[in-house]
């Protein structure tokens, strides 16, 4: 994924007027002015709070509209510093410039394209960023500052903004486990409810079902803005020994897959009580299920899987998801003993 920044703050300074502040005007200057003997340097900064959590930074490129190259003849080095302290784009001045690092990374003009954008890649720097946004208080542009070494760029004032400074930052998307439900007896399948945390895009959920369960299982998958009210995505059903594989392509800020099943592939009561199938179920996430019986003469609450068994009988319960549709399910008897 890529994701495009414009420069929240650009201007230059210079020692020709040390206290006169260019915030905003539409084209910046680096470097030394023969004429004039002065110096010029660029300050920028970029708001990166709009990146999302959990994602690996892969490239960062600062992308420049150089629109005059005073001396040509030769490649011309550019540096790029880190700021150490913050500024102010329209209060910033030679003599209240903030500091930086003292080592640059650095890239050089191309001589043959005076007139057009430069790339500089500072991947490392965006990373610390990202990990340390208090440290984000931008950077410096600074020339050799020998000879005639005077570059002009657009800035965010300019009136086109295909122009303007920008930061192309390169990113996949990453999760972390938060949840991971507890082992029960020998199903280990029970290990595969868990909780993503981060914009999920296309999933894929490879499954494989405990062989010695009892009955077929109910492999759920859920989606959540803010981890609290959880949304039915897909589901899948799994037979006892099989592989099966979910892909989820819809993006949500949080995924959490389930799986439930029963138990025992049965449950027996005597004719008169009242029975809560929920106690046959091992549901983690309590996930929402709807309940379904074979036989009329023990019908089931749909919606809380409570049941009265009224008559000596035997009905398979049906369990599905709440709200998807019923073609995967698992099921177990219920048997009403005289």
């Amino acid at each position: 994924m890529i994701h495009t920044f414009y420069a929240a703050a650009d201007a230059y300074i210079t020692n020709l007027t040390p206290t006169a502040n260019n915030g905003k005007t539409g084209t910046m200057y680096t470097g030394l002015d023969p004429y004039s003997g002065s110096i010029y340097r660029n300050l920028l900064r970029f708001d990166l709070s709009m990146l999302e959590p959990n994602i690996t930074i892969q490239k960062a490129v600062l992308r420049l509209y150089l629109s005059t190259r005073y001396q040509a003849g030769m490649p011309q080095q550019l540096d790029i510093y880190r700021l150490t302290d913050a500024f102010e784009e329209t209060a910033v001045t030679w003599d209240n410039a903030p500091g930086s690092i003292l080592t640059p990374d650095y890239t050089l003009v191309d001589d043959n394209n005076p007139n057009g954008y430069i790339d500089i890649t500072i991947t490392d720097l965006v990373k610390d960023w990202y990990i340390t946004p208090a440290d984000n208080y931008g950077i410096m542009l600074q020339t050799t500052e020998h000879a005639n070494s005077l570059l002009a760029f657009r800035t965010r004032e300019y009136a086109e903004s295909a122009m303007w400074p920008m930061l192309i930052i390169e990113y996949s998307l990453t999760h972390t486990v938060i949840y991971t439900s507890p082992v029960i007896g020998d199903f280990s399948y029970l290990s595969t409810s868990f909780v993503l945390e981060g914009h999920a895009l296309e999933t894929a959920y490879t499954i494989t079902y405990d062989s010695s369960a009892p009955t077929a299982g109910l492999a759920i998958v859920e989606q959540s803005q803010d981890d609290d009210t959880w949304a039915q995505s897909t589901s899948i059903s799994l037979d006892p020994g099989e592989t099966r594989t979910m892909n989820i392509s819809a993006r949500m800020v949080y995924e959490r897959l389930s799986f439930v099943n029963a138990a025992s592939a049965a449950m027996t009561n005597t004719v008169g009580s009242t029975i809560d199938v929920n106690t046959n179920i091992d549901n983690s996430n309590e996930t929402a299920l709807r309940y379904e019986s074979s036989n009329t003469l023990l019908p089931i609450d749909p919606d809380t899987g409570v049941m009265t068994l009224a008559v000596a009988d035997t009905t398979t319960i049906i369990i599905t998801t709440k709200y998807l549709d019923k073609f995967n399910y698992f099921s177990f008897e219920v048997i009403a003993a005289p």
